[in-house]
């Protein structure tokens, strides 16, 4: 079945024969955020990144064309906003978009999403230089953001009026909580063009910081992350003390410690705000073949099963989580270890 993502990027435009209307790995000359659909014939096999499997069309820069605003609206009355990490080209966020949505529609319980995804300019490379590259891109796009979010609201709007059940959901990945940062300090404030915090929680429900390859004491730094404290209706950090990526090159990389690895390091100074902490670290069972079910203890949110309902819970509005055990002492939830 065909899974159509709606999607925003400021990346820049490549037009030719073999690949119509891709994107590249650079900035849009223009500094425009172009907005468009991507229909994917399959989600199975993120390797399918050919023409046959994807197909782009409705490019519009500014914002979404009416068309698509419809579709969005008339959607499933689960709205996901994924901002995806370091490593990737166009069409593989997009395929990487579409395998999530399909994932959560398989939990327990299942969550059926309209999913919406802005791309940034990653390099998709795997190098340290890469890694530096994307960092700065990703550190470079809260002007994208903004403006994405300024284009976004009113359709979100519009989605949550059409139905009463209606839940949106924003997700960060690894780099893409460090985008989220700086996108949220662009966007969130008082000066003209900015939202108002109270606006954005009007229109998104919760937020999921996974694996954030960002400063560890982000939420409390006075801009971007630390701009959802208190205002959100609910925002729940995933981290994973034994993230190889996050311990190796990202630590190597910054020198201070990361918001993936051990969540935020005051976190007795969120008791009672709407900022929840879960430690995956347990979570990461062995299969038959004695490898890991994340070997990099980094993919958990997309891999690991109690990891992915337990999100879904989080997207659904749920406030029982059966495979939390509640570390009051430290304030933070373990979750459990669920045997293949």
């Amino acid at each position: 079945m065909a899974v159509s993502i709606y999607f925003a990027t400021n990346r820049n435009p490549l037009k030719n024969d073999q690949v119509p209307n891709n994107f590249g790995t650079d900035f849009n000359p223009s500094g425009e955020v172009v907005f468009g659909r991507t229909t994917l014939q399959s989600v199975a096999d993120e390797s399918e990144l050919g023409n046959s499997n994807l197909a782009i069309d409705s490019l519009n820069p500014g914002e979404f064309l009416p068309a698509l605003q419809r579709a969005i609206v008339g959607g499933e009355d689960h709205l996901l906003i994924t901002l995806h990490g370091f490593d990737y080209r166009f069409r593989e966020a997009m395929m990487r978009a579409g395998h999530v949505g399909a994932w959560f529609g398989k939990g327990k319980p299942a969550v059926a999403s309209t999913i919406v995804a802005f791309t940034w300019p990653s390099l998709g490379s795997l190098t340290i230089d890469a890694y530096k590259k994307d960092y700065r891109s990703a550190g470079n796009s809260g002007g994208a953001f903004r403006r994405f979010l300024l284009a976004l609201i009113p359709v979100l709007k519009a989605y949550r009026a059409a139905g009463g059940n209606r839940r949106v959901t924003l997700m960060a990945h690894s780099m893409g909580n460090h985008f989220l940062h700086a996108g949220l300090t662009a966007a969130v404030g008082s000066a003209p063009g900015q939202i108002s915090p109270d606006a954005l929680a009007e229109v998104v429900d919760q937020v999921l910081l996974i694996a954030g390859d960002e400063d560890a004491d982000a939420l409390s730094s006075g801009a971007g992350l630390s701009s959802l404290v208190g205002v959100m209706g609910q925002v729940v950090v995933y981290y994973n003390n034994q993230d190889i990526p996050l311990n190796t090159v990202s630590r190597k990389t910054h020198g201070v410690g990361r918001l993936g690895i051990d969540g935020a390091p005051d976190k007795l100074s969120f008791v009672g705000r709407n900022i929840a902490f879960v430690n995956c670290s347990a979570s990461n069972p062995k299969l038959k073949n004695g490898e890991r079910m994340d070997p990099q203890w980094h993919q958990y949110y997309r891999l690991i099963p109690v990891v992915r309902n337990d999100l879904c819970r989080v997207m659904l509005g749920e406030t029982q989580f059966p495979d939390r055990l509640h570390r009051a002492a430290k304030n933070f939830y373990q979750l459990k270890l669920q045997r293949p």
